[in-house]
């Protein structure tokens, strides 16, 4: 499928990269590793004026631990992260989310940032220009309603990155530079909640940079999925368990991942929280799999996940 045609810029520095941002007034897109971008470029589901292309900027691709974090540039590929051997020892939850993300030909290719920043899948939306035109559009593509759910003004499309969930399971936070300035963040605060406009970001802001607290941990990633192997979650839990309790998220399921800290391990407050993700999962039709289905694997993911750290821990 050919690509459609915009300028191409290649930034030297975020702040080359803003500027270039601004020489078209909005209209371009940010291009890091480019395993969410193209398929969204060739099916035309972005047209922007311009690409600005920002893995020439050096400062983005490093790791480092310091000052009591852990400094992930947003640069950074999938397979180089899940190869560091501070990831391997104090972040087991993220390695095991990584090692799940994908292939490892694209783990080579996709970076973090890319990952943490992907549009939301739908099998309403993720079709041709054609297919699309002929279904009539939806809200995420600019419509009145939404195709999946009749009457929804919300686009409940699914945020499917593997890897925010490890993330924020792991209070990471994030690091934005833009027009306005710069600034950090919880890394589940950039949610809007909604599909058609996924992030809460603000105008050609750029993710730069993912920081963890240098804190071990033990940690659990469940999947569902059809296929081992390149498929997105269609329901994914993850799990971090560190001295002061668990922080549990879900994702695959909606817009945004759901954030859950467990006050205690015991088979009670396991259960109830496993319910209470089960409650607050908002399946729809627009996956390969049912929705209840979709609502029962979050529940037994969940608990599965931390079932399973805490039989190692004994």
């Amino acid at each position: 499928m050919i690509l459609p045609g915009f300028e191409y810029r290649k930034a030297a520095s975020v702040a080359e990269a803003i500027a270039f941002y601004n020489d078209f007034q909005g209209k371009a897109r940010y291009l890091a590793g480019g395993t969410d971008l193209m398929p969204l470029l060739k099916y035309r589901l972005s047209t922007p004026a311009a690409v600005v292309d920002l893995k020439g900027i050096q400062e983005l691709g490093a790791i480092s631990a310091d000052h009591g974090w852990l400094t992930i540039g947003a640069n950074v590929t999938l397979f180089d992260l899940k190869n560091d051997p501070v990831v391997k020892e104090y972040f087991p939850v993220l390695c095991q989310s990584l090692e799940a993300t994908s292939c490892e030909t694209l783990q080579m290719r996709g970076t973090i940032g890319g990952n943490l920043l992907q549009d939301t899948r739908c099998i309403e939306y993720n079709k041709t220009m054609e297919w699309r035109t002929a279904r009539g559009f939806c809200l995420k593509m600019g419509g009145e309603t939404c195709n999946v759910v009749p009457h929804s003004r919300i686009c409940l499309s699914n945020y499917c990155s593997d890897n925010a969930l490890s993330l924020i399971a792991l209070s990471a936070e994030v690091s934005l530079a833009g027009p306005e300035g710069d600034k950090t963040t919880g890394l589940e605060k950039i949610f809007s909640g909604c599909g058609s406009r996924v992030f809460a970001l603000g105008p050609g802001e750029i993710l730069t940079r993912i920081r963890i607290p240098m804190e071990k941990s033990r940690g659990v990633y469940e999947k569902l999925r059809v296929r081992n192997s390149i498929d997105y979650p269609l329901a994914a839990v993850a799990v971090a368990m560190r001295q002061n309790g668990a922080r549990v998220c879900v994702g695959g399921v909606g817009p945004a991942p759901r954030v859950y800290d467990l006050t205690g391990t015991d088979a009670g407050s396991v259960r109830d929280g496993a319910q209470k993700a089960y409650t607050d999962a908002r399946a729809v039709p627009n996956s390969t799999l049912s929705p209840t289905y979709r609502r029962k694997m979050v529940r037994a993911l969940f608990r599965r996940a931390v079932n399973k750290i805490l039989s190692e821990g004994k």
